[in-house]
């Protein structure tokens, strides 16, 4: 995990592997935190887990615990509760596969539960967009002057291939589809990525080849080439190119393929329209990136962790009822660490991790990105 539990020498209870390993982000969510923030603690005012696991299945498909959420994915097999640690895991009996089952328990759950749930939020309160291209037309048109060119697309495939710069970081939002093919019948879109078909979306067009949009929303993202191509026909064209190197954000080009299907096809590419117009939004979302890059974020995830932990403790939302940890944890100091923001405490660190973040994204992205909650005003003697 990105932060875990460091060994908590005044309890009992035993945590699973995840929880007590090395953190990834070099952080313990119970360690350089407030001194209430222990195991024992937690686990008094967390919701008890009552369930019981359902038994392991050899031919159920899991998925990973940490991605998925579902109790599904978390099993029961000779007398162990089993955490399912893969994507598609399927066959693998838990004790005898340790790289796809991990030995778990209800206590680390309940923490495990909490820690994803905080660090969700924490990633929420960060997510910045920049808008790149706004809703920008890619057409092909010809002027009053000039007369449409009727031709028929070459070998099996035809279409366009978008490929994001910044792929972990840029998404591409298709809003409108207009194919100047010269017939009535509808027309299938074959949506390809990395040699996969991703989707099939549907286009209408009119036997006249006119440029009439329509709205067909979808939005990807990821790495390597995405074409959208459709079956080689006739289409209205004026013979037009396009510049690959014109769009911020993105490369876009046309392509032809030859193949049994689209997905298979092999594909070359140029700069020829070939029919397929499209109304394009793309921007900078950090969510993706952030993920894949958790670990430079460690210091506002320990930080957001604290703030979630001591807002629990306040406001006992499982009425979970313990008198020792009443006693300890007194109700005014709660306040004073999560409201007051004139002292150095634990909302103001929260506060000072939260600017932090998104300066590291702001430079990661080399530019401001979306609302800020407040700007600075660097002043340097000439």
């Amino acid at each position: 995990m990105i932060l875990t539990i460091s060994e908590d020498f005044t309890s009992a209870v035993s945590l699973d592997t995840e929880l007590t390993g090395l953190p990834d982000g070099g952080m313990y969510l119970n360690s350089g935190v407030h001194p209430s923030i222990t195991v024992d603690n937690l686990l008094s005012f967390l919701p008890n887990l009552s369930i019981t696991p359902t038994a392991y299945a050899a031919g159920t498909t899991y998925g990973k615990f940490t991605d998925t959420r579902k109790m599904s994915d978390i099993v029961l097999s000779g007398g162990v509760i089993y955490q399912s640690i893969a994507t598609a895991n399927v066959g693998n009996t838990p004790a005898a596969s340790p790289t796809k089952w991990l030995a778990t328990n209800l206590d680390s759950l309940r923490i495990k539960s909490f820690a994803l749930r905080s660090q969700d939020n924490a990633l929420r309160s960060i997510n910045l967009t920049r808008r790149l291209v706004d809703s920008q037309y890619l057409y092909n048109i010809a002027e009053v002057s000039e007369v449409p060119n009727s031709e028929t697309l070459p070998n099996d495939y035809a279409g366009w291939v978008f490929e994001p710069k910044g792929s972990d970081y840029v998404k591409i939002r298709i809003n409108q589809i207009a194919f100047q093919a010269t017939t009535a019948t509808p027309q299938n879109l074959y949506v390809i990525n990395q040699g996969q078909l991703i989707t099939t979306l549907t286009l209408t067009t009119n036997a006249e080849g006119r440029l009439e949009f329509e709205d067909v929303p979808y939005t990807f993202y990821g790495k390597g080439k995405w074409l959208f191509v459709v079956d080689s026909q006739t289409v209205l064209t004026n013979g037009s190119g396009i510049d690959p190197l014109k769009f911020d954000g993105f490369v876009a080009y046309t392509c032809n393929g030859i193949g049994a299907s689209p997905e298979d096809a092999d594909y070359s590419f140029g700069v020829s329209n070939n029919g397929l117009n499209f109304n394009i939004t793309a921007y900078f979302d950090s969510d993706v990136y952030v993920k894949n890059n958790l670990k430079d974020f460690g210091n506002y995830l320990q930080a957001a962790w604290e703030m979630d932990v001591l807002n629990m403790y306040l406001a006992n939302a499982h009425n979970r009822s313990n008198s020792t940890e009443r006693r300890q944890i007194d109700r005014e100091l709660l306040i004073a660490e999560t409201k007051e923001k004139n002292a150095y405490n634990v909302v103001n660190r929260f506060e000072k991790e939260k600017k932090a973040a998104k300066e590291l994204l702001a430079k990661t992205f080399d530019r401001e990105i979306g609302n800020q909650d407040e700007f600075t005003i660097d002043v340097t003697s000439i």
